[in-house]
């Protein structure tokens, strides 16, 4: 595009956004009083016989989705859960995990989802922080519950579910009425990492999370009923709530499945998929397969991707998969509900690097050190306000006060806005690593290597990879008195601690690491000693 195109395309947007933002706001007024079950069921009732909900060879129609979902909030009345308790979920991909979460925030109940890659000692903390009362799982996670209760002391109540079972495992009883309930109640607590190595429970509410579901389909550009989207990211994670849930706003069918390169390649054939969203690294594989397989999937019309950052030289080849798709990039954070910029897909190329405009109803700023509003151009850190941001952290009043001081919701993103409001992000404040979407924060990594008897110092930082952005490294300094553990002794001790995308690849060890005249570890010098991760190479 010429720049005169590229200007009047970005107006346009711009223009478009804030016409949305105003009518947002009006449909928010009437959806007072209501769960985010109820929110869409008040759409869904349209059309009940469309098919609404895939998974395998399984299918349910709006109206076998909502009697599904009524039975299983029979269930859970049954079981004594009451209004504002928290339900935990450590449960794979499947209809039936959408089936019991729309339950739980049906009943206006919590739902507090788990990440299935959890040890034990993470999912018991979570249990026991968030205050559960129940737990929502499946067989396959029996070791895991056992070790929860065995060595940590938490043992919630629980429902076990039989993913094989088509019926959901649900009974004959019905679910009548829906509660009374205020748009800032609580709905649902996802937890995120923290620099003090322990998770935040991030609060949203049935409002925040009915905001999504008018926002997300046009900043993501996938507002068309006829929608097929494919869920093959996890379910427990936000982006749910960004892509997969407004579906049934929409009137489309979702299908879930979980991600394997091949398998997803053929499913996105097979269903005729017409709206894919990945993190880069789930699309660089399958840009990697579907070449050697002579694979072209030219029926999906929108391609979306964020989380992590996606290589721009890498752009053509994802467009020469999806060849009539849009690719929308976009960034955003637990605390924003999942979004907070998108960038156009018709922007996708001319301006690739950015993250895009904010999205319709949310205000973007970039802050300095005095939360002063800096000029265009200028690196300071990301700030959004809008009705898609956090109540809050669960019981931590400080982490709430400094994460939405004065009205702005601090990304620890640090970044630049250009004259025509795109961001453009260059760094995090935070010493946070990305890992093909998951994020990992270094002080958790530390604390756990530190456990180690040898170990003295241990400094995790990010280090380029090619295809999931970042991996875990590791600076270490030993006890001079003992012999130096071997790297894979070092890897198994964090392996019984961390989940595995949360264990170093690379390890380096050191008589001393940089440090200020404050006495601050020099992260960013250590990082320049990396180069980007050699698959396949040895751990040092």
């Amino acid at each position: 595009m010429t720049t005169d195109e590229l200007k009047f395309t970005i107006d346009r947007v711009a223009r478009e956004r804030s016409e949305l933002g105003i009518a947002i706001q009006r449909e928010m007024a009437s959806a007072k009083g209501m769960t985010f079950t109820a929110f869409l069921r008040r759409r869904a009732r349209a059309w009940p016989s469309r098919t609404a909900l895939v998974f395998g060879q399984r299918s349910l129609t709006y109206g076998e989705l909502l009697d599904c979902v009524d039975r299983a909030r029979e269930v859970l009345k049954a079981r004594g859960v009451q209004q504002g308790q928290s339900v935990a979920f450590l449960v794979s991909n499947s209809d039936h995990y959408v089936v019991w979460y729309l339950a739980v925030l049906g009943v206006g109940a919590v739902a507090v989802p788990l990440n299935n890659r959890l040890v034990p000692r993470e999912a018991a903390y979570i249990l026991k922080h968030s205050e559960s009362v129940l737990l929502v799982t499946e067989p396959s996670f029996d070791g895991i519950v056992s070790a929860v209760s065995a060595d940590h002391g938490v043992s919630p109540s629980r429902i076990v579910l039989d993913v094989q079972d088509a019926s959901c495992g649900l009974g004959e009883g019905r679910f009548t009425g829906e509660p009374d309930i205020k748009e800032s109640s609580p709905a649902a607590l996802y937890y995120t990492s923290g620099t003090t190595g322990q998770p935040k429970g991030v609060v949203h509410t049935h409002g925040t999370l009915i905001v999504d579901a008018l926002q997300s389909p046009d900043a993501w550009e996938f507002n068309f009923p006829e929608g097929r989207t494919l869920a093959v990211t996890p379910l427990f994670h936000i982006a749910a709530h960004t892509i997969f849930y407004p579906v049934f706003f929409l009137g489309g069918t979702l299908i879930v499945d979980s991600y394997n390169t091949e398998a997803t390649l053929r499913l996105i054939q097979s269903r005729r998929i017409n709206a894919f969203f990945g993190v880069p690294s789930i699309l660089l594989l399958m840009v990697e397969k579907a070449k050697a397989l002579g694979i072209t999937l030219d029926l999906v019309r929108t391609v979306m991707f964020g989380a992590a950052p996606m290589a721009i030289a890498k752009l053509g080849e994802v467009q020469a998969l999806f060849p009539n798709a849009s690719l929308v990039h976009g960034m955003g954070q637990t605390e924003s509900g999942g979004t907070l910029v998108t960038l156009p897909g018709v922007l996708a190329i001319d301006r690739a690097g950015s993250v895009g405009m904010a999205m319709a109803g949310v205000e973007v700023a970039i802050f300095g050190e005095s939360d002063e509003k800096l000029p265009a151009g200028t690196v300071g850190e990301l700030v959004a306000r809008g009705p898609n941001v956090m109540q809050g952290y669960y019981r931590n009043p400080d982490a709430t006060h400094q994460a939405l001081r004065g009205g702005w919701l601090h990304t620890g993103d640090l970044g630049f806005q250009d004259d025509d409001g795109l961001v453009t992000l260059v760094d995090r404040k935070k010493d946070m690593i990305i890992r093909g979407g998951e994020n990992i924060y270094s002080s958790e990594v530390e604390q756990v290597l530190l456990e180690h008897p040898a170990v003295k110092v241990a400094v995790v930082v990010g280090q380029q990879d090619s295809l999931f952005g970042e991996q875990v490294a590791a600076f270490v300094v030993v006890d001079a008195n003992l012999p130096p553990p071997p790297a894979t002794e070092l890897a198994d001790h964090c392996r019984r601690s961390l989940a595995d995308y949360k264990i170093p690849v690379t390890f380096q060890f050191l008589s001393e690491v940089p440090l200020t005249a404050t006495g601050k570890v020099m992260k960013a010098e250590l990082r320049k000693t990396l180069g980007p991760y050699q698959r396949g190479g040895a751990t040092r």
